[in-house]
């Protein structure tokens, strides 16, 4: 799955806004559901996705201001 495809999944599947501590789980489930079960291969997806994430989507995250 690739980084936008990994956003946009987990953007389908909110249901208003959230935590970004929330919204960084979410991206962490899609990945281990996907087979990386490996902690290097995840966080070297998670971190940019998550990042991404903030740009793609502020709006969803009910914390912050998200002036980046």
């Amino acid at each position: 799955m690739t980084q936008k495809e990994l956003i946009d999944k987990v953007h389908g599947e909110m249901s208003g806004k959230a935590p970004f501590a929330e919204i960084v789980h979410r991206i962490a489930k899609a990945i281990v559901q996907e087979g990386d079960t490996n902690f290097c291969t995840m966080f070297a997806k998670l971190e940019p996705a998550s990042s991404a994430y903030v740009y793609a989507h502020p709006e969803d995250i009910s914390d912050g201001p998200w002036d980046i």
